[in-house]
C-alpha cells in the first residue's frame, strides 16, 4: 500500500485518522466538513469517540461490534466476518 497517501499509524486501534483541519492543504483549503477515522480492533477492544454535533457514518467492514451512541444502545451489529465473504 505505499501509495497511499496517508499511511495507516499503527497495526491496530486507530490507524487511520483525518480530520478536516489536517486535510487542509493548499490544494483544498476549504475542506471544513469531512473527516475519516479507521479503527482496526481486537476482540474485546473499544473504539471511543467524541462527534459534538458532527453527523457520523459507521462502516463495519468485517466483524460484529456492540454499538452505542450516547445513552442509545444498538446491539450487536455486523454480519460478515471476513473481506471476502459474500453478504
Amino acid at each position: 500500500m505505499s501509495h497511499l497517501l496517508v499511511k495507516p499509524s499503527a497495526a491496530t486501534g486507530k490507524v487511520i485518522d483525518i480530520t478536516p483541519e489536517s486535510a487542509k492543504t493548499p490544494l483544498s483549503p476549504d475542506w471544513n466538513y469531512v473527516g475519516f477515522a479507521l479503527h482496526k480492533l481486537k476482540a474485546g477492544e473499544v473504539a471511543r469517540e467524541e462527534t459534538g454535533d458532527r453527523e457520523v457514518i459507521l462502516v463495519i467492514v468485517e466483524g460484529k461490534v456492540d454499538l452505542s451512541a450516547g445513552d442509545e444502545a444498538f446491539g450487536v451489529c455486523g454480519d460478515r466476518m471476513n473481506v471476502f465473504e459474500r453478504s
